[in-house]
């Protein structure tokens, strides 16, 4: 199946009936509808990366040891009803990094605290089908303790170049629940060079919906910063593939395979921008 069909199936996990403490069906369709307008935007790129960096030239690469940000479509927050949506791009040069350590190290789920410690406690690897398709749950310590469950496509674009898409399917804060992360989508290219690996990530999140004040008390004393976390994970991405000694277990056996995702629902304009 291709990545496209299979990501029109795995983000409508998230669209089914929720339990207490997740969005209104309301707030998940409009989060969903801008997921889906952002993918068909992606998707419309000349380039493969949002500043051209394929192009080879080393000025639209990010400086090396340095991580970019950019609120990708307008200001964050986005307001739904109900909620919160923060869509922002990250994007990291790893200099003398390689391409398939780098695949390799991310697609090992079990050991994912080892790789990003700064944002990830535990995490466990739940199923595999063939490949490229994982289901993965992990234990994130922000912008809470929350316990997240994700489904994730991987396609090899040629010999040089991979992208993957992550849909969450299951949100769940440990203790009590303050509704700082109800969905987070996330969509990430790679490509390497002479040089080393551009990584380039887009996530978008979706909270309650909280005052400014709040917001601000919250990113001081929780976290509550989406464009944090994603800093925190591309630099501890590069950390990490680069370190001396670095040990990639192979993927475990006897893993079952993942069930079949629900269609995504209809509703939503097929290209329509937000």
């Amino acid at each position: 199946m291709t990545l496209a069909k299979l990501a029109l199936s795995f983000a409508a996990l998230a669209c089914l009936p929720s339990p207490a403490g997740q969005p209104k069906p309301q707030t998940q369709h409009e989060f969903e509808c801008y997921a889906q307008a952002a993918e068909a935007r992606m998707d419309a790129r000349k380039t493969f990366f949002l500043n051209g960096a394929d192009a080879g030239a080393p000025s639209q690469r990010p400086a090396e040891h340095s991580v970019t940000t950019l609120a990708v479509n307008g200001p964050n927050p986005h307001k739904l009803p109900g909620g919160h949506l923060y869509d922002w791009v990250g994007a990291v040069f790893i200099p003398g990094a390689n391409l398939d350590t780098l695949v390799r190290m991310l697609q090992d789920y079990d050991h994912r605290a080892a790789y990003f410690p700064e944002t990830i406690s535990a995490s466990k690897l739940l199923c595999r089908t063939g490949k490229d398709r994982f289901r993965y749950t992990m234990r994130m310590k922000e912008p809470a303790v929350i316990e997240v469950e994700s489904d994730v496509l991987w396609e090899r674009v040629d010999a040089h170049r991979w992208r993957c898409r992550s849909y969450s399917t299951k949100t769940a804060e440990v203790g009590k629940d303050h509704g700082y992360l109800r969905q987070l989508y996330s969509y990430w290219r790679f490509a390497e060079t002479d040089k080393g690996v551009y990584v380039e990530a887009e996530t978008i999140t979706l909270s309650d919906e909280f005052g400014g004040m709040t917001r601000a008390l919250g990113s001081a004393l929780m976290g509550i910063n989406p464009e944090k976390s994603l800093r925190h994970s591309l630099e501890s991405m590069r950390e990490s593939v680069l370190k001396s000694g670095l040990s990639i277990p192979p993927p475990p056996e006897g893993l079952p395979e993942c069930g079949a995702a629900v269609p995504r629902p209809a509703g939503c304009p097929a290209a329509a921008s937000h």
